[in-house]
């Protein structure tokens, strides 16, 4: 059964690399994000996983990509889309890490 349209998988997911992977980074992220829920009820618990989503699926992935422009101008088969998912990376291991140490 194919859950993505091939088209689709080809323009989100990195070459060379297998998709589920990338998947699993991004389920991973999304359910990580979830654990704001303990530091608010109601409306301000969901805006702390909006929050999350945000730090870990858009904000920390875009700069890492961002700041690894100049490599690609240097490099051209640097894909940006891996930089990207290294900084989704990142910023799961940052969000592990500060649910563990803030409290």
């Amino acid at each position: 059964m194919q859950i993505m349209p091939a088209r689709i998988a080809n323009i989100i997911y990195p070459k060379d690399l297998p998709n589920s992977l990338f998947t699993t980074l991004i389920v991973a992220c999304l359910l990580l994000g979830l654990a704001a829920l303990r530091n608010g009820t109601g409306l301000q618990g969901w805006l702390n996983v909006i929050e999350n989503w945000l730090l870990m699926l858009l904000i920390l992935p875009t700069a890492t990509a961002a700041v690894a422009l100049p490599f690609k101008y240097r490099d051209p088969s640097l894909e940006l889309k891996l930089m990207y998912y290294l900084g989704m990376f990142v910023a799961f291991l940052f969000t592990i890490a500060k649910l563990r140490y803030w409290r």
